[in-house]
């Protein structure tokens, strides 16, 4: 499964409050996927905003 695929599916899983990680978590693998070029700037701001749109409580 690719980077943004394994990404979206984790952003599903806060979603719905059953995922594995949480939002700071996220957050944080996110921003090294694009330090580490796994996933593009198109890429990350389309998750970044994506997971700004979540409610981290």
């Amino acid at each position: 499964m690719s980077e943004i695929k394994q990404f979206q599916k984790e952003l599903d899983d806060l979603e719905a409050k059953k995922g594995k990680y949480v939002w700071d978590e996220l957050e944080e693998l996110i921003t090294d996927a694009f330090e580490e070029e796994k996933i593009s700037s198109e890429e990350f701001d389309l998750l970044m905003k994506r997971l700004m749109d979540i409610d981290c409580e």
